[in-house]
């Protein structure tokens, strides 16, 4: 995969959207990773990895 990962954040980037974060995530997920390694992996909130797995669109705040 040719993505790169982010460095550990300590502030929240507010409503940057994660575009190519979320196409990782999906890429992961494809290949059987679970929600938690695959989010840790991509650098986002588990919490994010399920609204996205979920159905949450990539356009809302």
């Amino acid at each position: 995969m040719d993505f790169k990962i982010r460095e550990l954040r300590t502030v929240a980037q507010g409503r940057k959207k994660l575009l190519r974060e979320r196409e990782a995530y999906f890429q992961l997920m494809q290949q059987g990773l679970s929600n938690s390694k695959a989010c840790q992996i991509v650098g986002i909130n588990p919490k994010t990895g399920r609204r996205w797995r979920n159905g949450r669109s990539a356009d809302r705040k």
